[in-house]
């Protein structure tokens, strides 16, 4: 659907389902899903959007796995990328994925994953579409088997954010549990300087339960981050001077 009056009225919905036909070749698909979260539009003008697909029984979310689908013409047309995170090998069943752009231009993908190093799983490709480097965990972007959301904030070149549940289950003994379900709580707030090298700087946002966010940035640099809490949805909002105090 489109909307020319920032959302007050929307045209009538256009199916696009043909677009995620030739995903087929590499995974029969009986499931697709956008997101969740936000697509973005890169400078050169390319619309990008994260999908998986499932690929068992229908109905079933697993085995699945993560890519993208692209729009050249300013979303009136839709066309399916390269499935950038494949369900092989160390890679269990790639999922629920958001994207960034990188200060060279480049596209970041970070997924979902159920995987026994409970990391989440870094891919990088040139335009958004094709060429995806291979996947591998990023060791401080914990895995609770979560959704979770990362955006580039305009401060300067190279600057991201992301957000998730900042929690790992552990066993009796204190040790990971592999692919373990972490508990749903602790919503952290991320921040890189290096086009997500490194995360060194963090800061709870919510320290109770709090599961699916997403992150946006205003045009005066305010971060929004939508999230499910206890019970509610909740929009909470910060500058990037928050997470330095």
């Amino acid at each position: 659907m489109r909307s020319a009056d920032d959302g007050v009225t929307w045209s009538d919905p256009v199916e696009i389902t043909a677009t995620f036909e030739p995903f087929r070749k590499r995974y029969d698909w009986k499931v697709i899903a956008t997101g969740p979260g936000h697509g973005i539009q890169l400078r050169s003008g390319r619309m990008v959007v994260p999908i998986w697909l499932a690929y068992g029984k229908t109905g079933d979310h697993a085995p699945s796995a993560a890519g993208t689908i692209y729009s050249d013409d300013a979303g009136r047309t839709w066309q399916a990328g390269e499935i950038a995170v494949p369900n092989e090998g160390e890679l269990g069943n790639p999922n629920e994925t958001m994207l960034t752009e990188l200060s060279d231009g480049r596209v970041m993908l970070i997924s979902r994953s159920v995987s026994k190093p409970n990391r989440k799983l870094i891919t990088i490709g040139p335009d958004g579409a094709s060429g995806w480097q291979p996947s591998h965990f990023h060791d401080q972007l914990w895995e609770p088997i979560c959704m979770a959301s990362v955006i580039a904030h305009p401060a300067q070149p190279g600057t991201l954010l992301f957000s998730n549940p900042h929690r790992l289950a552990i066993d009796k003994n204190g040790k990971e549990i592999p692919a373990g379900r972490g508990k749903r709580e602790n919503l952290t707030i991320k921040l890189s300087r290096d086009d997500g090298r490194t995360w060194p700087r963090q800061r709870t946002l919510e320290p109770g339960p709090s599961a699916y966010s997403d992150l946006a940035v205003l045009p005066d640099g305010t971060v929004l981050c939508l999230y499910e809490g206890a019970n509610a949805i909740v929009a909470a909002k910060f500058g990037l001077d928050w997470l330095d105090r």
